[in-house]
């Protein structure tokens, strides 16, 4: 009875990794996360997967997510975050959103915590590009980017395009790859350590406390716990150093109570 179901699931991981493969990006798939909640009357889907390349040190993290109370809803089809030593990530989101009588389209991609006024100029340069043959203007769509409009405390660059009274998915598609032909380009540029941490600290605390107000003012109950957990399962650390002789002292002695 789930075999069709499994089949479908087997061939969109198939699907995404070949569609990685040709924006250059050899990785693999090391990690799934699956989270789920509801509380109130909202229920919130997360489904993570993530790759990784270890040769250039590339992590993509794909997110698929839907926040919805009733017939209200949020949904986030796929969205991405690069990151790669010695580059600015990148960060894209891609949303569908039905409050009340209101629909929208939304899309924002971004190099936050980038340094490098070369890695900004080719992005730059890239996407005004890309979107002037789409119709659509790079630098007015970059102004509440680049002037912290949106996201406070963090040198970024990118952009955010709004398409009101309707759902456009294959929008959404054609935009995710123009940012991602674009920001393959910066990642053939020559390397400039970036202070991502500085990215990843702001979004799961200062950002997740913004979005919890947008949230509740959109009419959905996302406790502020939740969406921290969601922010730092997607773009947190992946690893930790024990940062004294003192704490390493208290790890053997915790593994040794606890030994068989």
């Amino acid at each position: 009875m789930h075999t069709p179901f499994l089949f479908f699931i087997a061939h969109y991981f198939l699907r995404q990794e070949m569609e990685l493969k040709t924006y250059g990006f050899e990785t693999k798939e090391i990690g799934e996360y699956t989270y789920n909640y509801r509380y109130g009357e909202t229920t919130v889907s997360h489904h993570l997967t993530e790759y990784y390349e270890e040769e250039k040190g590339t992590r993509v993290v794909v997110l698929e997510k839907e926040t919805r109370k009733g017939d209200n809803f949020v949904r986030l089809p796929q969205s991405l975050w690069i990151t790669r030593e010695g580059y600015p990530p990148l960060s894209t989101d891609g949303a569908l959103q039905q409050v009340g009588e209101h629909q929208s389209t939304l899309y924002f991609a971004g190099m936050p915590t980038v340094q490098s006024e070369e890695h900004i100029r080719i992005f730059d340069d890239a996407m005004r590009q890309e979107l002037k043959g789409l119709g659509l203007n790079y630098d007015q769509l970059s102004t509440p980017i680049k002037t912290g409009q949106l996201f406070k405390n963090c040198t970024i660059n990118g952009f955010v395009y709004t398409k009101k009274g309707t759902h456009d998915r294959a929008l959404l598609e054609v935009l995710q790859d123009k940012a991602l032909r674009c920001y393959t380009k910066v990642l053939a540029s020559q390397p400039q350590r970036c202070p991502v941490e500085l990215w990843t600290e702001m979004i799961m605390g200062p950002q997740a406390d913004f979005e919890y107000h947008l949230f509740k003012q959109w009419g959905f109950e996302v406790p502020l716990s939740a969406q921290r957990a969601f922010f730092t399962m997607m773009m947190g650390p992946r690893t930790s150093y024990l940062k004294s002789n003192e704490e390493l002292e208290r790890l053997h002695s915790i593994a040794h109570l606890t030994q068989a």
